[in-house]
C-alpha cells in the first residue's frame, strides 16, 4: 500500500540540474509491515556537490547506474502505491524532475503523499522537525545515518508506529483510493545491478547535529519548516558553505517565502541554535565558534548569539573576550573590502594591533574578509564567496576587537 522514500542529492534545487545520487525504497503493506526494500547509487553524470553532507565519493558512483538505468525498476515500485517521506515534497520533486529528463510525466503528487515531518506536528503538537528527533521521540534508532536506505528504513518505522494512532483504514484511505488507479507511462530501463553505497561513505556527526535535532517546529508561514528542514540538514555538519547559501535563497523563491519572511526565520534560528547549545548549561570555545560562523553565514551578527545565549541562560552566560568568538583567532588573516566612513589605514593599524594579519586581496589563505556591505558584489567580496570565505561586516569586526570607543553605526555602502 505504502511506498517509503528517500534520496541523496547533487543540491537543494532539480530546477537548477541538481541531480539524484541515491534513492532507496522501502515498500509497507497497510499495517506498516516491511513488504521490500531497494536502493542504489547513481551515476548523475556531474559532481556531487555537497559531499560533506551526504558522504559519497565520486569513485563510488563510476560504476552506478545513471538514472535511465533504473527508471522502469522504480517505477514499478512506485505504481499504485501512496509514496510516504520525511519531508517528502524535496524528494518528490526530484524524482519528478529525474523521470521528467528522460521525458516522461509521472503521476507522483505531492497533497497525494504521507508527509512524517508533518504526521508528527499533527499526532505530537511540539514535536521537533528532524527526522533523527522524530525517531528518537518514538524510541525508534537510525543505523548508518544520512544515507538513503538507513533514513529510509527509519521512515518507515516511524510511519508505521504513527500508524497505530489511525482507525483501519485510515482517514487518508480515499487518497490511496485514487493514488492506486492513477496510470503510470512504460518507463525505459537497463537490466542492471543496484550499487550499494560503501562502508566508508557517511552522513552527519558531532554536537551539531544533536543540536539541530532539538529545534522546534515553526507553524508559520506554512512553508517553514519545509524550508528549515533543508537548512536543518545542511547544517548537521556545522557549517554553511557560500554555494549552500546561494541555493537556500533559490530554495525560499520557489517556496514562495517572502525576503522578510527569510530574515526572521534565519534570526529564529539563530537563537533556537544557540539557546539549544545551552541546554546542559555550558558551551565550549569550539561550539561558540561554530554558532558565530552559522550567524554570520545566515546575515546575523555575533552580537546575536551573545544575546541568545544571554536569555537562554538567564544571564549566567559569559560572553568571551574577542577576538576569538568568530572563530579568528590572533594570526588570522583578514582583507578589507568597501568604502567606510574611517580610513582604510585605521582599520588595518586596528587589526595589527589586535593581532590579526591584513592583506591587500583575497587569497585562498585567507581567513575572513571585512566588508562595509556583506552583500558587497565588490571583486574581494565575489572571491571571497567563491573561496568559501566567511564575510563579516565593520560592525562585527569592531565588536571582535572590543575597542572603548564608540564607532558610527552606518557604514557608507557600496556595489
Amino acid at each position: 500500500m505504502y511506498a517509503v522514500i528517500d534520496t541523496e542529492t547533487t543540491g537543494l534545487l532539480p530546477s537548477h540540474r541538481h541531480r539524484v545520487i541515491e534513492v532507496a525504497v522501502v515498500l509497507l503493506d497497510a499495517r506498516g509491515q516491511v513488504e521490500h526494500e531497494w536502493v542504489t547509487l547513481l551515476n548523475p553524470q556531474r559532481d556531487l556537490g555537497p559531499q560533506h553532507i551526504h558522504g559519497i565519493l565520486t569513485a563510488d558512483v563510476l560504476a552506478a547506474p545513471e538514472f535511465g538505468d533504473v527508471a522502469r525498476e522504480l517505477g514499478g515500485l512506485l505504481a499504485g502505491r501512496m509514496v510516504v517521506g520525511h519531508n517528502v515534497e524535496f524528494d518528490l520533486g526530484f524524482l519528478r524532475a529525474e523521470f521528467g529528463r528522460l521525458g516522461y510525466a509521472v503521476p507522483l503528487i505531492t497533497e497525494r503523499s504521507m508527509c512524517t515531518m508533518a504526521l508528527a506536528g499533527y499526532l505530537y503538537p511540539g514535536a521537533k522537525r528532524t527526522l533523527g528527533a522524530c525517531c528518537a521521540a518514538a524510541g525508534i534508532s537510525i543505523e548508518g545515518w544520512h544515507s538513503a536506505l538507513a533514513d529510509t528504513r527509519a521512515t518507515a518505522e516511524l510511519f508505521a508506529h504513527y500508524l497505530q494512532a489511525f482507525p483501519s483504514p485510515p482517514p487518508w484511505q480515499w487518497a490511496y483510493e485514487e493514488v492506486r488507479r492513477l496510470p503510470w507511462p512504460a518507463l525505459p530501463g537497463s537490466d542492471v545491478s543496484p550499487t550499494v553505497r560503501p562502508v566508508h561513505a557517511g552522513g552527519r556527526h558531532g554536537w551539531m547535529s544533536r543540536i539541530v535535532d532539538q529545534l522546534p517546529r515553526v507553524p508559520e508561514p506554512p512553508q517553514a519548516d519545509s524550508y528549515l528542514a533543508l537548512l536543518d540538514g545542511i547544517l548537521a555538519n556545522r557549517e554553511i558553505t557560500a554555494t549552500d547559501a546561494d541555493q537556500l535563497v533559490q530554495v525560499a523563491t520557489e517556496l514562495g517565502l517572502s525576503r522578510s519572511e527569510v530574515q526572521e526565520l534565519h534570526r529564529y534560528y539563530v537563537s533556537a541554535l544557540a539557546e539549544a547549545s545551552w541546554g546542559d548549561g555550558e558551551i565550549t570555545a569550539e561550539q561558540r565558534s561554530d554558532l558565530d560562523r552559522v550567524a554570520v553565514m545566515l546575515g546575523h551578527r555575533v552580537s546575536d548569539v551573545d544575546d541568545a545565549l544571554l536569555r537562554a541562560s538567564s544571564g549566567r552566560y559569559v560572553v568571551p573576550a574577542r577576538p576569538g568568538a568568530q572563530g579568528f583567532p590572533p594570526g588570522s588573516t583578514l582583507v578589507f573590502t568597501g568604502d567606510m566612513i574611517e580610513p582604510r589605514e585605521v582599520w588595518w593599524d586596528r587589526a595589527v594591533a589586535a593581532g590579526f594579519a591584513p592583506q591587500e586581496f583575497v587569497r585562498p589563505d585567507t581567513t575572513f574578509l571585512v566588508a562595509a556591505d556583506v552583500d558587497s558584489l565588490s571583486v574581494k567580496a565575489r572571491a571571497a564567496r567563491e573561496l568559501n570565505i566567511p564575510i563579516i561586516s565593520t560592525e562585527d569586526f569592531r565588536r571582535l576587537l572590543r575597542e572603548p570607543e564608540s564607532l558610527p553605526h552606518t557604514e557608507r555602502r557600496v556595489g
